[in-house]
């Protein structure tokens, strides 16, 4: 953990928003660490409920309205702590993006993976894909049949998208920690195994929002 010194008292300590000695506001680096931000265990199956608590408490103490009379520096250290406050949470509380956020912190990242099928769904995209040409293709006679099909592979679709929220969920909460150490991940096999299954699941409910968002295009045309 990267270590900040006091714009007031010069002390040097872990990043937090306030000096541990002179409780002076401080303007953490923007690439601070989300989880540090909002003073949670740094693993990935957060407490939402938690989170929340921890952020507005911190939102009441940082708001710029606070600091209308006070000297520039902390005018400005309000505003740029704020605008970090709200990016940690924002990502932290959205299941996807914390997934995403927790892949991007531990070294790895999707890549090209959301720009071709999963291979796990290949065959259901297959079979969404063809009824959607059908679709696009077919005279009025047949449209109202065809999308009537499309209304209810919508809906298995929109199921099929919560299962799989819910499956990330369970990855992030049961994710490798060692109970002797707090959240510490534990540098086993584990882990690489974890990231595999978690960059599949993201690349997943990518792919499913994607055809989601056709889906719904089609219907509307």
């Amino acid at each position: 953990m990267r270590a900040i010194r006091c714009r007031s008292c010069g002390e040097v300590q872990p990043p937090a928003f306030f000096c541990r000695s002179c409780e002076a506001i401080q303007a953490l680096p923007q690439d601070t660490d989300y989880f540090t931000v909002l003073d949670l265990p740094a693993h990935p199956g957060v407490d939402v409920a938690a989170l929340d608590r921890r952020y507005y408490e911190l939102s009441r103490k940082l708001h710029p309205d606070r600091y209308q009379t006070r000297s520039a520096d902390e005018q400005r250290a309000s505003v740029q702590a704020t605008a970090l406050l709200n990016a940690a949470h924002k990502t932290l509380r959205d299941t996807e993006a914390r997934g995403r956020y927790w892949l991007t912190r531990s070294g790895d990242g999707l890549g090209h993976e959301t720009q071709s099928v999963p291979p796990r769904l290949a065959a259901y995209v297959f079979d969404v894909q063809e009824k959607l040409d059908e679709l696009r293709s077919s005279v009025n006679g047949s449209k109202a049949t065809l999308r009537s099909e499309l209304v209810e592979t919508q809906r298995e679709l929109t199921e099929r998208l919560e299962r799989q929220r819910a499956a990330l969920v369970d990855l992030l909460r049961g994710w490798p920690a060692d109970p002797d150490a707090g959240s510490a991940l534990v540098p086993d096999e584990r882990i690489p195994a974890a990231l595999r299954e978690l960059k599949s699941a993201l690349s997943e409910l990518s792919y499913l929002r994607t055809l989601d968002r056709d889906l719904q295009n089609a219907l509307e045309a």
